[in-house]
């Protein structure tokens, strides 16, 4: 057991997982998500470092990864040099995204759809490439990519508006928590646009995004106390309390997806 344990862990990461897989299917599978979840965080890390605080070590941690080929950190390469607002690192950052996307990494189709969507400094919205990148990236189960999805259903972007989708995805996301999705559900419910009118429902999903430090919701909720709507009685002192809450919601607001 103890030469085992040695040869394994001198032998690569690919190389090294294998044989407990294949002496214990259960724990060779705990031990593989124990690792990818591992990646994921130190991946993350270098993108946060690199990318708000300009860490080049980070940085060249993460191209190091990216050149050998390893989706995920090009995906996190191409998201902290798009995020670094600089024209040469905004184009080598796209790069990397659609390389990343190419091989299938859903985050890099999300923030392809995302750029496209919004459009920057360089390129206008796009959005025919905005409904590509966010349906591959949704179906691949990105809760983000379900939320714009929405958008782009209730606002049509070049195609027929359709509210019931609309709501189909903004609800997807809002199981995901995603706070911005559950305030567009609720006023999907509010207004009964793709769903069935229940006020009883858009006051739960206020609520919830509510909890999430979410303005708009708290702000609803907020003067549906003041004016008795949603089946809320009014009440004043509940009225003052939810605008209390916007304000300080609004210094720290739901991270957006």
């Amino acid at each position: 057991m103890t030469t085992a344990m040695t040869t394994a862990t001198n032998t690569p990461v690919k190389r090294r997982l294998h044989p407990v897989i294949a002496a214990a299917p259960g724990g060779g599978a705990s031990a593989w998500r124990e690792h990818a979840s591992a990646r994921h965080a130190q991946l993350a890390q270098w993108q946060t470092l690199a990318g708000s605080a300009g860490d080049e070590e980070a940085l060249a941690a993460l191209r190091q990864a990216a050149r050998a080929g390893e989706g995920a950190a090009q995906a996190a390469l191409g998201e902290a040099l798009w995020a670094s607002g600089e024209a040469a690192a905004h184009g080598e950052g796209r790069d990397w995204l659609k390389q990343a996307a190419a091989a299938g990494d859903a985050r890099a189709h999300f923030v392809l759809g995302k750029a496209a969507f919004l459009g920057d400094a360089q390129r206008p919205p796009d959005a025919a490439a905005a409904w590509h990148h966010f349906e591959l990236a949704a179906a691949a189960g990105n809760t983000g990519a379900a939320y714009y999805l929405g958008l782009l259903h209730r606002g049509g972007y070049g195609r027929t508006p359709d509210p019931a989708a609309a709501a189909r995805w903004f609800e997807m996301a809002a199981d995901a928590g995603v706070a911005q999705a559950m305030f567009m559900l609720a006023n999907a419910y509010r207004e009964g646009a793709g769903v069935p009118r229940d006020e009883a429902r858009a006051v739960a999903w206020y609520e919830a995004a509510a909890e999430r430090e979410h303005p708009e919701s708290i702000q609803a909720l907020a003067m549906a106390y003041r004016y008795g709507e949603l089946g809320l009685k009014r009440d004043e002192g509940s009225f003052r309390a939810h605008l209390v809450e916007t304000a300080h919601a609004l210094k720290h607001p739901a991270l957006s997806p």
